[in-house]
């Protein structure tokens, strides 16, 4: 599949808090809708790539956006407006300004986690799906069983840097592991300048009170366990987050999961192998579509 044009509907959408949501949408209305939500330090914009493949904007309704403290969103740096009721609302408020029906939820990394937050503040679950992007199941115990040392190593960095150089330093290091190392001499300077410039729209308190803030992930569990469908797409060569590991805590806890380990692809799979991404996602969401017909 050749890039298409990424013309994108932009919006600026109020989340409940008062909080500034910037998000943008493209492909056809009419199709199955899915939300995409970025991981730590990042921008949605990483998801360009995918986003510009023709099937999957013929095929869905694809929207984004930048999650609170990162990038084009208001970073707000009380503990309370990093409640995991503020995530669920921010993502009501996405799909309320955009007239979504039930859509599949997608987080990539930190972003899994969103998911948690969706389940543990609504009733009925307002979603049909959750497609994992080597992502983070959720904060909380699971956390050093599936990231790696080398990620949780940037933290103080990400946190509490010791200088602004500290910060950079980290924060250029820590866009380096989106790729498996042998990858990193081929990415394109533009992509890592994007990567990293987006990285620096994270202030070190925002960091600091979205990683650590709470999140029950029991209704996560239990929708899981009576048949949320769920889509774990991982790369083998993950510099972040163990994929293996995911799928051995999470593939028993849901009575329907399909898991892809994809070999040679990292952390940013949708960047490396966007066509190889995009398949899984596509034949994922028209096997739960059908389902529920």
């Amino acid at each position: 599949m050749s890039p298409a044009a990424l013309e994108l509907t932009t919006k600026i959408v109020q989340s409940k808090d008062g909080t500034k949501i910037y998000a943008e949408a493209c492909g056809d209305h009419s199709k199955p809708h899915v939300v995409f939500v970025h991981g730590l330090a990042c921008a949605s914009t990483v998801f360009d790539r995918m986003f510009s493949l023709p099937e999957f904007q013929k095929n869905l309704y694809l929207v984004r956006y930048d999650a609170r403290g990162h990038a084009r969103s208001d970073g707000p740096t009380t503990e309370e407006a990093y409640e995991s009721v503020r995530y669920a609302e921010d993502f009501d408020a996405v799909c309320k300004a955009f007239n979504l029906d039930k859509p599949f939820y997608a987080g990539w990394s930190l972003a899994g986690a969103i998911a948690a937050d969706i389940c543990a503040n609504n009733n009925p679950v307002p979603i049909r799906g959750i497609i994992w992007l080597g992502a983070l199941p959720y904060l909380g115990d699971v956390l050093p069983i599936v990231a790696t040392p080398l990620v949780l190593s940037f933290l103080p960095g990400l946190t509490a840097p010791e200088s602004p150089a500290h910060a950079l330093k980290t924060r250029i290091e820590f866009c380096h592991t989106l790729v498996p190392a042998e990858l990193l001499p081929r990415v394109p300077f533009a992509d890592m300048a994007a990567w990293v410039g987006a990285a620096t729209h994270l202030a070190p308190e925002c960091a600091k009170l979205l990683l650590g803030r709470k999140q029950d992930a029991t209704r996560l569990k239990e929708e899981g366990a009576k048949g949320l469908p769920l889509c774990i797409i991982h790369g083998a060569e993950d510099l972040q987050i163990s994929g293996k590991n995911v799928i051995a805590q999470m593939q028993p806890q849901f009575k329907d999961c399909e898991a892809h380990l994809l070999a040679g692809i990292g952390h940013i799979l949708f960047w490396e192998d966007p066509e190889a991404v995009a398949n899984i996602i596509l034949k994922f969401v028209a096997r739960v579509t059908q389902s529920k017909v």
